[in-house]
């Protein structure tokens, strides 16, 4: 009825005329199918008894696809988004319906490479294969807190060096990309310590030191990365490691995290674009000039009038969810700009990277980076200075045309399916797997290039290998330890 209701009401506005203030009207129907098709694999995971958000598909339309797509389409279609770029946007009444389009094409790509027996089969065969070496959670809380402080260390390094954070160092160096993996540590250990907690029957005072150590780190983490998405990334490692540890996320659960993810959210992006604008540029900082502007950054939010920080953060938050219209810029005008992609470095960029990422930078210290975001946004948007999103349907069309849509983000879906069933689906799970799908999983940007999925992956999963050898290795010892001390 409530369907029947919404699309009355569409098809009266559509048949009139009528736009009611809504600058895109049209949309509205094509905005409605998304939403239709993206429902589709959550009823499906949720009548076999399967629906978790450590799922995959199911993680990838709640954290990404709906409100980047459909929230977003909606905030596009009722003006809430008018970023400067639209005005590249072709045919608004052709490219924002076939771009919605080309988004459904690719999650039904998604949902069907997921859904292939074959991912199944590959899995379990792989499962079968891996070490059943297991300790008990509580275990790893000493080695969960050495990874954490090895990894801040990594991070106050990587700052720095001008790696991470809102700053971009002038060249890249041959050990930039190992620095920056290392300090991965801190998202690995995080969410290692978070599963302990979430192990636990009882809230002990172990468990509240632990809590004060991650909200301490978590806190100074969000501040340093001068993003608008650091807040929502501690959210999703909280909740998976809520969920991947057992528990449940019933009506109660669910409304809490509903409320702290709508704040996190304004938080975050009122800070995030506080801070860009007190440092004005991504030119490279040293630390204490970096903290300097932190400081800077608060002291901003906390000076300026209330209304305002809010209604400033609203209009920022309703352009940043909104990643219709960035892809409506590439649908719109990949073909006419394709013969000058191979001057910005950015042509064939999909099999160049698949092609060269296996080769370190320290055997090829001039290896091209072909998908290059500051590269990209200068072609597309005219603005070298920010990175905007192309999303992997976006990175696909360009590379393959609309038919490299759906069957590239078929082979995304498989190997999703493939690393669920590997380390977490159907079976007791381990910590230290569940460290390693965790670390793989949220390393999948739907917001970048399709090219820097599959690299950027194998390269998370090879450090989040490395730090659940030294949480093993450590947890070995404790436990040696402890059957000394019984004995």
């Amino acid at each position: 009825m409530a369907f029947a209701v919404v699309v009355g009401l569409i098809g009266l506005l559509m048949s009139t005329g009528a736009s009611l203030g809504i600058p895109y009207p049209y949309l509205l129907p094509w905005l409605l199918a998304l939403a239709i098709v993206m429902a589709i694999p959550l009823i499906v995971q949720k009548r076999r008894g399967k629906f978790t958000l450590a799922d995959p598909i199911i993680f990838a339309t709640l954290s990404y696809f709906y409100p980047a797509f459909v929230l977003g389409g909606l905030s596009l279609a009722a003006g809430f988004s008018h970023p400067y770029f639209l005005a590249f946007v072709q045919d608004p009444q052709i490219n924002y319906p076939y771009t919605v389009w080309i988004i459904i094409m690719g999650y039904v790509g998604l949902a069907a490479g997921y859904f292939l027996p074959l991912g199944n089969h590959i899995g379990a065969y792989l499962e079968r294969k891996l070490p059943t070496a297991d300790y008990a959670p509580d275990y790893y809380a000493i080695p969960g807190s050495v990874l954490l402080f090895l990894g801040i260390a990594n991070t106050a390094l990587a700052i720095g060096l001008g790696l991470i954070g809102f700053q971009r160092a002038s060249e890249i160096g041959a050990y930039d990309g190992l620095i920056f993996l290392t300090t991965l540590f801190w998202l690995e250990a995080s969410f290692v310590l978070w599963f302990v907690i979430f192990s636990r029957q009882k809230f002990e005072f172990g468990s509240g030191v632990l809590l004060v150590l991650l909200g301490a780190t978590a806190l100074s983490k969000a501040l340093y990365a001068g993003n608008r998405g650091s807040v929502i990334q501690i959210f999703i490692v909280i909740a998976l490691a809520y969920t991947l540890s057992g528990r449940k996320f019933r009506l109660k659960q669910s409304l809490f995290a509903g409320t702290v993810l709508t704040i996190a959210l304004l938080l975050g992006t009122i800070y995030g674009t506080t801070f860009r604008n007190v440092k004005g540029d991504e030119s490279q900082s040293n630390f204490g000039s970096y903290s300097g502007n932190i400081l800077e950054t608060l002291d901003k939010i906390g000076s300026d009038a209330q209304f305002s920080t809010l209604n400033s953060g609203f209009n920022t938050f309703a352009e940043r969810i909104d990643l219709v219209s960035s892809l409506a810029v590439v649908v719109s005008n990949y073909e006419q700009l394709a013969p000058y992609e191979e001057s910005y470095g950015l042509d064939h960029n999909i099999v160049k990277d698949l092609s060269s990422f296996m080769v370190p930078r320290v055997i090829w210290p001039d290896k091209p980076v072909a998908s290059e975001s500051h590269q990209y946004s200068d072609l597309y948007f005219n603005y070298s200075e920010n990175s905007f999103g192309i999303t992997p349907m976006g990175d696909l069309i360009r590379n393959f045309g609309p038919i490299g849509v759906p069957l590239g983000m078929l082979v995304i879906g498989l190997l999703l399916r493939v690393l669920y069933r590997t380390f977490v689906e159907d079976q007791k799970v381990i910590l230290w797997r569940a460290a390693i799908y965790f670390m793989i999983l949220t390393s999948v940007s739907y917001e970048s290039f399709y090219a820097s999925i599959i690299p950027y992956g194998f390269k998370v999963g090879t450090t989040a290998l490395v730090g659940v050898l030294l949480l093993h290795l450590m947890a070995r010892a404790l436990g040696a330890k402890s059957r000394q001390a019984v004995q």
